[in-house]
């Protein structure tokens, strides 16, 4: 089968339409108790009610199912096959599902849907996948699903106005928190665009200054404050992680602005938004096609290199290979439609890491030996973020390469 086909065939949950998270990549099936059973567990420990096979199973489920929409958005435009085209209706039905699982909380909450039940957590990443993805099929979509995406976006993002963008993230963060305000200007423009109410609007204005300064430049960050760790210091640099989930989420955001906002004064700004953090990001990427979650900068000569591995003494700066570099280059590619000029650079990275990971390669992690004992559960999963950020990478760079969109 082709990656699609099996993201069809594995990750689709047929119970709701979402796609799933995690797949135990032994059996092609979502993780049971048994895989944890030696787990030291992270958010699954703060969820109450929930376990970790059904955290598992639906802790991205917006990010998964954003990212499929968009790679059968982009089929259907490029090949003009209706098959992509009942896949993202499908995608769509689920992302409802889980909006008027909200409604048990309250209007616009957007729940991640844990063993296909309500629970009270939620991330801005779910919602910026989710509505980033029905944006793009607005136009492709039936009435039916036109009237819905016109009530969730604005509905959704009204949800975190209403509360001053303050809101709990599991037990790490209470209920007074703010959520980084660099994630809300690009949402409020979508709220504004399907709701045309003026509050969307007016808040907008209040909340761009924000999207001046990029949330997720960790490296540059880090080089401002100049306040090293002890880790940082003893290693000769700086830290820096995570990399997939920043380039795509700025990425996104910065996206979303200048498109809706092509005139805007601080167009200039969000393009050098992006520009910086695909400079901090693309060089975690490795020539097996994978990237490095943790990597160090250092501090004489720039060059980034891996961080250790797991050491005896607990400390988690593992810096194992993931196949999240799926969703690094297509954070590249997306990036085209404002610098066509990166062509020579993104095109090759991004065939290198579609040409070496296959299906099967779409794991969370690599490289069990690096982790904690109890952390390396992780390496036995594959991950629908990587295999559908696959699929979306791969109709961009066709699109790239001179695919032709029909619709």
């Amino acid at each position: 089968m082709s990656i699609q086909e099996s993201c069809e065939q594995f990750f689709r949950d047929r119970e709701t339409g979402l796609i799933f998270s995690f797949l135990d990549a032994r059996t092609l099936l979502p993780a049971t108790e048994e895989l944890f059973c030696d787990a030291d567990l992270g958010f699954s420990d703060r969820v109450k009610g929930f376990s970790a096979a059904e955290c598992c199973m639906h802790e991205n489920f917006g990010m998964c199912t954003g990212a499929y929409m968009m790679s059968e958005i982009l089929h259907y435009r490029r090949t003009g096959e209706q098959r992509a085209l009942t896949n993202v209706s499908r995608s769509l039905e689920g992302l409802r599902y889980a909006y008027k699982l909200g409604d048990k909380f309250e209007h616009g909450f957007f729940p991640k849907v844990y063993g296909r039940r309500f629970s009270e957590e939620t991330s801005t990443d779910q919602v910026l996948y989710a509505c980033y993805a029905m944006d793009a099929y607005y136009p492709l979509a039936s009435s039916t699903e036109r009237s819905w995406i016109e009530e969730m976006i604005p509905s959704m993002i009204d949800f975190w106005c209403r509360r001053d963008y303050r809101y709990h993230y599991f037990t790490i963060c209470d209920g007074t928190w703010q959520w980084p305000p660099q994630r809300f200007p690009a949402l409020l423009s979508l709220a504004e665009k399907y709701s045309g109410c003026g509050k969307f609007a007016k808040e907008f204005e209040r909340m761009v200054e924000f999207s001046k300064t990029p949330e997720h430049c960790q490296l540059a960050d880090a080089i401002k404050m100049n306040t090293p760790t002890d880790f940082e210091k003893v290693n000769g640099g700086w830290l820096t992680f995570a990399g997939a989930d920043r380039v795509t989420m700025e990425t996104m955001n910065y996206s979303i602005l200048l498109k809706n906002k092509p005139a805007h004064p601080f167009s200039d700004i969000w393009k050098d938004g992006i520009r910086r953090i695909w400079d901090e990001v693309k060089v975690t990427l490795t020539q097996d096609g994978r990237y490095l979650s943790m990597t160090i900068t250092d501090f004489k000569n720039g060059e980034c290199r891996r961080t250790p591995g797991y050491a005896l003494d607990g400390t988690s700066y593992h810096g194992a290979k993931s196949s999240w570099s799926t969703m690094v280059v297509r954070a590249g590619l997306m990036a085209l439609d404002f610098f066509p000029e990166w062509s020579s650079e993104v095109i090759p990275l991004a065939e290198n890491v579609l040409s070496k990971l296959n299906f099967n390669d779409c794991t969370y992690y690599d490289e069990p030996e690096r982790f904690a004992p109890g952390e390396r559960f992780k390496t036995k999963l594959l991950s629908g973020d990587a295999v559908t950020n696959w699929l979306w990478a791969d109709e961009l760079l066709q699109i790239a390469k001179g695919g032709r969109a029909v619709g």
